[in-house]
């Protein structure tokens, strides 16, 4: 078809075209809505045409619209793993997408060690993260000498969070937990878990106000639960292999009613295999047997009554397809069997659906239990953790950490 054709159709003159883009450009409202379609890293490059378009995109409506769009779209941009091997921390980042190249797919770990200026001996202690948002924890080389940090590794953006004012009291910091709620506000919320003369004590920083607020709420030591945080509807929930499950209300500093599972008659604790959100709903994983590919997906009611079987899953048919998904010999050694992990699970109940990311050795597949169908969605090239005898570990769901693209401040 020729130009000349193609400008009939359209409607245009040639030299209408310029006059007919500034219209559109020069509209904050209908310029926000075509740039809402588009990714941070193309946005971030965009603030920089005019004065105009620098400030439709660094307000913070805009960010805020952009990041309910976000949210809503319930994707996954990719998934950040970290591991530690022998006191040794590594990262690695694998995306959901085509378009990036090898070379920038080690960027964002990169990104990560970097943050600390001037220190080269700094390790990752801990990571969590929340609807694109990264909670890190560094150890600088010195005994209990930490900073922390709050990361987005889509804008590169940081900042150093204080520790709580405590005083003289001896306490040691357990974890930092990120709380991010895009839908809700465009500020955030970090939970500190500190241990002093015995028990657990419960801090909550408000990027907002940049205070820390003692709970005042305790916990006896003897609990013991997981340090991998879900974030969901204002309240942050742990799971226990041994004790009770965890929520603790962020907004009103206190616990409230969680629903545990039942510990089968004779079994020292539970098996966890996942524990995540995902379409508003907390989802969780217990399998009998390390080596097991059959497994029930739990859901939580929405009212917090009780835990069902959401799903029933049998992976064992793609054993043939993966044959290192199950190894008879590492059942024999006694060593990490689980060579086929859950790291992510995604719930649509208005389309009815449920995909599961399964990790093993050598590939990250993903399994509709609608459709019954898989499909490859990432390759694993160097995120192997060496064993004595081979390299046959795989990530599990408490290395996993969800990266979705933002363009929240921190």
């Amino acid at each position: 078809m020729s130009e000349t054709s193609l400008q009939r159709i359209s409607g245009n003159r040639p030299q209408d075209s310029p006059s007919s883009i500034t219209k559109v450009t020069s509209n904050s409202d209908l310029l926000t809505e075509i740039l809402l379609f588009l990714p941070p890293k193309s946005l971030l490059r965009f603030q920089t045409v005019s004065k105009h378009w620098f400030s439709v995109i660094s307000s913070q409506r805009f960010r805020q619209l952009h990041g309910r769009k976000k949210q809503k779209s319930v994707k996954v941009d990719g998934l950040l793993f970290c591991w530690w091997v022998y006191g040794n921390n590594y990262v690695d980042f694998i995306p959901f997408n085509n378009c990036m190249s090898k070379k920038q797919k080690g960027a964002i770990p990169l990104a990560l060690k970097n943050i600390v200026v001037n220190s080269t001996s700094s390790k990752i202690v801990h990571l969590h993260s929340c609807n694109g948002l990264f909670s890190i924890s560094f150890n600088l080389g010195v005994e209990n000498d930490q900073v922390y940090y709050v990361y987005n590794p889509s804008t590169n953006q940081h900042r150093l969070i204080p520790c709580p004012d405590i005083g003289t009291k001896a306490c040691e910091i357990v974890v930092m937990n990120l709380a991010f709620d895009p839908m809700v506000s465009d500020g955030y919320k970090l939970v500190c878990v500190m241990k002093s003369n015995g028990v657990y004590e419960f801090w909550v920083y408000s990027s907002e106000t940049g205070v820390w607020r003692d709970s005042m709420e305790i916990l006896d030591i003897n609990q013991d639960f997981l340090a991998h945080g879900v974030f969901l509807n204002g309240c942050m929930h742990w799971v226990s292999e041994k004790w009770s499950f965890l929520r603790f209300d962020l907004g009103s500093l206190c616990f409230r009613d969680m629903p545990s599972t039942v510990i089968s008659s004779g079994v020292l604790k539970r098996n966890v295999r996942y524990f995540g959100e995902s379409g508003g709903h907390l989802h969780l994983i217990e399998v009998q047997g390390f080596s097991s590919m059959s497994f029930e997906v739990l859901e939580l009611e929405s009212d917090y009554s009780k835990w069902f079987v959401k799903y029933r899953v049998d992976l064992s048919s793609l054993h043939t397809s993966y044959p290192l998904m199950l190894s008879e010999e590492l059942d024999l050694l006694d060593v990490n069997r689980r060579t086929c992990n859950v790291v992510y699970v995604v719930v649509d109940d208005e389309e009815k659906t449920a995909r599961f990311l399964v990790c093993t050795p050598d590939v990250i597949i993903e399994y509709d239990a609608r459709r019954m169908t898989i499909k490859e969605v990432a390759e694993i090239d160097i995120a192997k953790i060496p064993v004595i005898w081979e390299d046959v570990s795989v990530f599990e769901w408490n290395d996993t950490h969800q990266y979705v693209e933002t363009m929240a401040c921190v």
